[in-house]
């Protein structure tokens, strides 16, 4: 489908933003109309261009992020995003922006999230390479990428410790997370429980979830608080298993 007008919506939201950081999330709500606690905490709620996008739902936004970044039309650092001159090119005169994986005939619902989680749920217990393949959702834009999210659901299924999985796969640990988070952000259901408590004090995952409902799961305030205490790469995976 033609998400032109969407991806606007996007970046105007962070061009009145400024150069003031925003979470991806918090952008979406912004978008949205929702009047979250980052939202309302910073005086969002009054911005000109707040719920500019309220008949899209979060599903939409996030692949037309995903696309944006993959175009270079917006930077994600850390999670908070900005423009590109790329993007404030197209935001001042909007063209065609076609997704990848949705089609003109698709209407914005929750049957989009459903189809993921079962077109991965499908991966997740499929062996062979080549039948992987084929059910990964177009979304992941590239063979590459696509490769790199089925290895990772493979192995949590086995339940494989991340940090092995990441040093066999000679990745970041960051790297990981950020393949997890995509994953999250889009519904998928993914357990890493296993993991979490092999690395992790019970108290300590009870102090993080704890705080993340204080801050409604800012990641941001989080490591400022815990700074010293946790690693910012524990307090993100910690946030993949928080319950909103």
């Amino acid at each position: 489908m033609n998400a032109k007008d969407s991806l606007k919506n996007v970046l105007d939201v962070l061009h009145e933003l400024k150069k003031q950081p925003a979470k991806r999330q918090t952008v979406i709500d912004i978008i949205r109309g929702i009047e979250s606690r980052s939202v309302t905490e910073a005086g969002w709620e009054k911005m000109e261009t707040f719920g500019c996008g309220d008949k899209r739902e979060e599903p939409h936004y996030n692949t037309v992020i995903d696309q944006a970044v993959d175009e270079k039309m917006i930077k994600e650092d850390n999670g908070e995003l900005s423009v590109t001159p790329k993007g404030e090119k197209f935001r001042k005169a909007p063209s065609d922006f076609i997704l990848r994986d949705e089609t003109d005939e698709a209407e914005p619902s929750d049957s989009d999230e459903a189809l993921l989680d079962s077109l991965v749920e499908e991966a997740l217990h499929d062996k062979e390479e080549e039948e992987l393949t084929a059910t990964i959702p177009l979304s992941y834009h590239t063979a590459a990428r696509s490769q790199q999210m089925i290895q990772l659901i493979q192995a949590i299924d086995r339940k494989i410790p991340l940090d092995d999985y990441a040093e066999q796969n000679m990745l970041d640990f960051g790297e990981v997370l950020d393949t997890l988070e995509a994953l999250v952000r889009r519904g998928t259901k993914l357990d890493i429980h296993y993991f979490i408590n092999e690395v992790m004090e019970k108290e300590c995952q009870e102090e993080l979830l704890d705080f993340f409902d204080e801050v409604d799961g800012d990641v941001e305030r989080t490591v400022e608080e815990f700074y010293g205490v946790y690693q910012p790469e524990e307090i993100r995976l910690m946030r993949l298993i928080w319950k909103k």
